[in-house]
């Protein structure tokens, strides 16, 4: 089975609680997870036989699992329906050592994926297509693995690959931290709302634990989202005769209560500010506790109430949520981010003497820090980061002892096909990735670059990638004037290799930003400029939009925000040409959305102001103006002749030439985030806030079939010229290759 080695620990009793309830666990069979024979030979064996059998998934009436074989990588392990190929797996929420500490399980946007820790390779796949699997842990005898995120929790035999019990979780509820109790039958589950949940696992009986109310709201639980709470633990010892409460408020007390009777202990103080993060050790006698404010962490001993330890001077203002003691307790992992430097590390300290053991600096840390677990021994311990990167070092040297990418990737998607279908780019944050989607294998390393991009175009050969990163916007004014310049980037890498060919600049004014007499003020604007940046489908035309300024420096107090010549206006360049050609004015509120016909020659953008626009791109000219709802997504049918638009509610189809609506499709009760045409215009793909795809046929309207596989919003969808398939990213992270004939 996976993860053997621990034996039973002491057996945890029956834990008290101020408010019990019963909640019935819902029986799922057949549920299969997918393994790698080539990788482990013995896993197989230890996973159990394999099974002809279509599983369930969650028991509401879904088809069933399709299990594709396990040949080749884990590209084709348990595929949903009609999905020929997963490519990225999708963002890391959570991470777990096996109880023997040779294994590390992954929960993640596509499932939990359990990885060799010193290889790094895949060992089984374990997912039911529908769940955001998040955090996860084993049971201590390796028998059991649980995950959950952010509406059930899924409960996974190890030695048959089965999914075993679906606990259905808090409304709203939010998982902050997952762990099977030492005996193995009793599962907990925190809360960010602060409350704390225990499951018999046997019977399903389900007990809660909720910190005392505030002063004056008689009996109103204390949540996050509410008022005074900002932060919560909760300890009990192994016997369930003793608990206490931490509660963090957002004045920077903290207040400990008897967890069984809800009777106020004591009260600590010396935060100044909300409190974000509150962690006991295992044994309950130590509480450390971190704010908002530029101050480090503090170590308090819970029987007297004193302050016993300020660590760490440099600080992890913005990834508090690395702040873990190791399972023995000897050890606290700190994260930190220097304030001269900004070089992010994490910090090891000694428990028993408060002193600073060694440092993980020597690490990938180049993106934000993700998620971090110690070994069941506490001798290791490893971090995941949101580049899909997996590090184990030992605890008492901080020597790496392995590293290795997993193909998880945090984040928006990006896609676009080469015209031979042979080649797909993604992008994510500030990673390309190259495809070959005959073979589902990279085509190079991956391409990294400084700052994240915002669009990218295959060229017809499919031997460079063109992509746009960096825009800014630029003002410089003085008492009468202003001048606004937008800039940005142009990257052209070889396919082949991931190197970069060029590098040119975009801008809408050519050279510096001329100065202006008088008072004097400047500012810049994140990426895209709080606005959609795209490109042609033939690369000749980008297009980017102003809706407002970012982050004001200002000298001049009266300065505004982007004048409202440049405020909500699109601008266009013609390729390779650096210099914008034409600047669109007409909208008045937010532009959601741009699209480009097929041939480059005409532009469409959807704003707020209850308008659809469609302009000349040559000369800048507005050609129609279309009464619509908020536009959330556009697209071009291929020969150009019908542009399809969604609102909240509803999917139209319009005539480009007249203006005239052709036909209005109900959403259904999901929110159309993007939209596209197949390359012979019969077909549209409407992908959705829920990370649903629906297919429907454009000359019915009926829906031909509905795609399941993302567990988040859908972002971006790509047809392959050849018609053959559709590829989709999602907020997940994960990118799915479907097929689309029949």
């Amino acid at each position: 089975m996976l993860g053997i080695g621990s034996r039973y620990l002491a057996l945890f009793q029956k834990p008290y609680s101020l408010d019990a309830q019963a909640e019935r666990t819902i029986e799922l069979l057949d549920a299969l997870v997918v393994q790698n024979p080539e990788a482990k030979p013995d896993v197989r064996n230890q996973l159990g036989e394999r099974s002809d059998t279509d599983g369930r998934n969650n028991g509401d009436g879904e088809k069933a699992n399709q299990v594709l074989g396990d040949e080749g990588d884990y590209t084709r392990w348990n595929l949903p329906e009609r999905a020929t190929a997963r490519l990225n797996k999708g963002r890391i929420d959570g991470i777990s050592f096996s109880p023997d500490g040779t294994q590390i399980a992954v929960g993640s946007a596509t499932g939990v994926w359990i990885y060799d820790v010193r290889t790094g390779a895949e060992l089984a796949l374990l997912t039911d297509h529908t769940s955001r699997t998040g955090k996860v842990v084993f049971s201590p005898d390796g028998r059991t693995l649980a995950t959950g995120l952010n509406s059930k929790i899924l409960l996974w035999n190890t030695a048959t690959g089965k999914l075993l019990k679906t606990f259905k979780i808090i409304e709203d509820g939010l998982i902050k931290a997952l762990r099977i109790i030492d005996d193995g039958k009793t599962l907990r589950c925190d809360y960010y709302d602060g409350s704390v949940h225990l499951w018999d696992i046997t019977t399903g009986v389900k007990k809660d634990f909720r910190p005392a109310p505030p002063r004056g709201l008689r009996g109103i639980p204390r949540r996050i989202r509410g008022h005074e709470v900002a932060a919560t633990d909760l300890y009990l010892n192994n016997v369930g005769n003793k608990g206490i409460f931490a509660v963090g408020e957002i004045d920077g007390k903290i207040r400990l209560d008897d967890a069984i009777t809800g009777r106020h202990l004591k009260t600590l103080q010396g935060h100044k500010e909300r409190i974000s993060k509150l962690i006991f050790s295992p044994d309950g006698t130590l509480l450390v506790s971190a704010d908002y404010d530029n101050v480090p962490p503090r170590l308090w001993d819970v029987t007297t109430g004193k302050l016993i330890k300020t660590l760490t001077k440099d600080l992890d203002i913005y990834n508090r949520h690395i702040l873990n003691f190791s399972k023995d307790g000897k050890t606290l992992a700190c994260s930190t981010v220097s304030a001269k430097t900004r070089s992010r590390k994490i910090e090891l300290w000694d428990v028993a003497t408060k002193t600073l053991r060694t440092t993980l600096s020597k690490t990938k840390l180049d993106s934000k820090f993700g998620q971090l677990a110690f070994s069941p021994d506490s001798k290791t311990v490893a971090r995941a980061n949101r580049n899909g990167e997996i590090q184990v070092w030992d605890v008492n040297t901080g020597e790496e002892l392995s590293s290795f990418r997993t193909k998880h990737t945090h984040g928006s998607t990006t896609l676009a096909f080469s015209s031979d279908s042979r080649i797909l780019a993604s992008g994510q944050g500030k990673t390309i990735r190259l495809w070959d989607t005959f073979n589902f294998t990279e085509l190079s390393d991956r391409i990294d670059i400084d700052t994240g991009f915002t669009t990218m175009v295959l060229s017809p050969n499919g031997r460079t990638l063109t992509g746009v990163s960096g825009f800014t916007l630029e003002i410089k004014g003085g008492i009468d004037s202003v001048i606004e310049s937008v800039r940005g980037r142009l990257n052209v890498w070889e396919t082949l290799t991931g190197n970069k060919l060029s590098e040119v600049p975009v801008e809408s004014h050519k050279g510096d930003v001329p100065e202006l007499p008088g008072q004097k003020f400047s500012s810049f604007s994140s990426i895209g400029m709080y606005g959609p940046t795209v490109f042609s489908k033939n690369g000749h035309m980008l297009a980017t939009v102003i809706n407002k300024n970012g982050h004001l420096l200002l000298i001049d107090q009266n300065s505004q925000w982007a004048t409202e010549d440049n405020r909500f206006t699109v601008h266009l360049w013609a390729v390779p040409y650096k210099k914008s050609h034409a600047t669109l004015k007409g909208h008045t509120k937010k532009i959601n959305v741009l699209a480009f016909t097929p041939n480059g020659k005409m532009i469409a953008s959807g704003s707020d102001d209850g308008t659809i626009r469609l302009w000349d791109t040559s000369t800048g000219t507005q050609m129609l103006s279309i009464p619509s709802r908020k536009t959330n997504s556009l697209a071009f049918s291929e020969d150009g002749k019908i542009l399809a638009s969604s609102d909240p509610v509803n999917i139209q189809l319009w005539d480009v030439g007249t203006g005239r609506q052709l036909k209005s499709l109900k959403a259904k009760n999901d929110s159309v985030n993007v939209l596209a045409f197949s390359t012979d215009s019969n077909i549209l793909a409407c992908g959705n806030r829920d990370g649903t795809i629906r297919l429907r046929d454009l000359s019915t309207g009926n829906e031909l079939t509905t795609f399941k596989g993302h567990v988040d919003r859908i972002n971006a969808l790509s047809f392959s010229p050849d018609g053959k398939m559709l590829a989709s990213g999602s907020v997940d992270g994960a990118i799915f290759l479907w097929s689309i004939s029949d």
